[in-house]
């Protein structure tokens, strides 16, 4: 595959990688990222990312201790994250897809690491609040919106598909390094800069990241096909009338209603999260309280999901290639729900090394599918959603998948009030192993994704796609 000409920089391009001569096809190198760009990007958002760990735990401890919050400032402090995704989701990904997306990712980190500045700027000057923390919490996550919409829009136009899966695997093996290190790297700079100060940290890992990003090719948003084939309409000069807002956030949302892969691969996302959210509400609970655990018992626990993410990422590769992504997510929805039911039984008997290893093997197998789920669902929108619709695909997905998780959360609390946290779980658990239905009963099961020994040059990438369906060259029959 090449990549397409509006990449290029009058400094940098990409290199044109040629096939030798006269030579069988080679097998492409493991990572062949060289010469992409790729390795910056990566680059920056792992240092973003462990610095997104200390926001969170920064954030938090400093309403408490700084700011002494009462349990309904600390409840809507958690909200204030998704009431961004919820009010401004849809509108993130029509501005990723209208706007340079190289540049957006600038902006947004900029702004995060300003905002972010605030806190520890208003303490030292005896200013801070808790509607400050509210709002630097709400603007923080809907600038972290528009900076992923941007970036997953962004991979396809750096890499050619069958570098997709890989690359992907490298992101979210970046997220587990910073879910296992970044809380410990921020207890301790909490300790020994107090929280709001510890901030200042996360403000410099934004601006290294617009470092790494300012040495990357543009990416100018790409033409709507449909646009050319009606030619110029609107005003008598012939300028083509310009889409609205409206009509854009609306043409990502009849992407996913009409698609016939992104369609059940969004239902069972939100079928997923709804359940997953109802059994995170009584977890802690159960965990604490039924099974005795202490919170540092708890915590230890919680880092074989770190371990299974790193093994997750470096897996789905292979798994891909010997189950194909479509049954290979088929596994991955259906592994949380047989998983979860490890926990409820782990209070059966009186035997405390048996109930540590339960929930740990539970955390582990559970965090391991996730991830490769988020690696194929992933790479699986960007190879076949058009780049013009790209952004708006990837935040649409978001607004309804995890919209939807204050609905299982109440459900979950309101259940386990009624019936009992161990009910709730095993409901839950069912819950969880249903969502694998989507893909099963759907095309999406016949998906293999690309092959391995694709050539470079046998096609133009995923941006140049011409319609507002999935390339047929790509999509998988309805049967396999």
């Amino acid at each position: 595959m090449h990549v397409s000409d509006d990449l290029m920089t009058d400094q940098q391009q990409v290199p044109e990688q040629r096939k030798p001569k006269g030579r069988a096809k080679e097998k492409p190198r493991k990572a062949p990222f060289r010469g992409t760009g790729f390795l910056r990007l990566w680059s920056g958002e792992t240092l973003s990312l462990a610095g997104t760990e200390i926001t969170f735990m920064a954030i938090g401890i400093t309403a408490v201790t700084t700011l002494a919050a009462t349990p309904w400032q600390m409840g809507v402090l958690e909200a204030a994250e998704s009431a961004a995704v919820l009010l401004l989701g849809l509108s993130a990904g029509v501005w990723a897809d209208r706007y340079e997306r190289r540049a957006l990712m600038i902006v947004s980190n900029v702004a995060r690491g300003l905002l972010l500045f605030a806190i520890p700027l208003l303490f030292w000057l005896d200013a801070l609040t808790m509607p400050v923390l509210y709002a630097v919490v709400f603007l923080v996550g809907a600038f972290t919106l528009l900076f992923d919409s941007a970036m997953s829009a962004y991979l396809p136009r750096l890499l050619p598909r069958r570098q997709l899966e890989r690359a992907n695997s490298w992101m979210e093996a970046s997220t587990s390094v910073g879910t296992v290190a970044g809380p410990g790297l921020a207890g301790l700079l909490i300790q020994v800069m107090s929280a709001p100060v510890a901030l200042v940290v996360d403000c410099l890992s934004y601006l290294v990241s617009c470092f790494t990003l300012a040495g990357l090719p543009k990416a100018p948003p790409s033409a709507d096909p449909a646009d050319a084939e009606q030619g110029p309409a609107g005003d008598e000069t012939g300028t083509p009338e310009k889409e609205t807002h409206r009509k854009a956030v609306l043409k990502g949302l009849r992407v996913l209603r009409d698609d016939r892969i992104q369609r059940p691969m969004i239902l069972a996302a939100t079928h997923f999260n709804i359940f997953h959210a109802m059994f995170f509400a009584v977890h802690t609970l159960f965990v604490l309280r039924v099974l005795g655990f202490s919170p540092g018992l708890l915590g230890a626990t919680s880092m074989a999901g770190g371990v299974a993410g790193l093994l997750g990422a470096s897996s789905t590769p292979f798994l891909t290639r010997l189950l194909g992504q479509g049954r290979a997510l088929v596994v991955a929805y259906a592994a949380p729900g047989a998983s979860a039911v490890l926990v409820p039984l782990a209070a059966q008997g009186d035997n405390r090394p048996l109930a540590v290893f339960l929930v740990s093997a539970s955390t582990f197998t559970w965090t391991f599918a996730v991830v490769v789920n988020l690696v194929i669902s992933e790479t699986v929108k960007q190879s076949l959603v058009p780049d013009h619709l790209l952004g708006r695909v990837t935040a649409t997905t978001r607004f309804v998948s995890w919209g939807c998780q204050p609905i299982g959360a109440l459900l979950g609390g309101w259940l386990g009030g009624r019936f009992g946290l161990a009910e709730v779980m095993y409901l839950s658990a069912a819950g969880l192993f249903t969502s694998a239905l989507w893909p099963l009963l759907s095309p999406v099961r016949a998906l293999r994704g690309t092959d391995g020994e694709e050539d470079e040059d046998a096609g133009p990438p995923p941006g140049a796609a011409d319609t507002d369906e999935p390339q047929d060259t790509t999509a998988p029959p309805t049967e396999p």
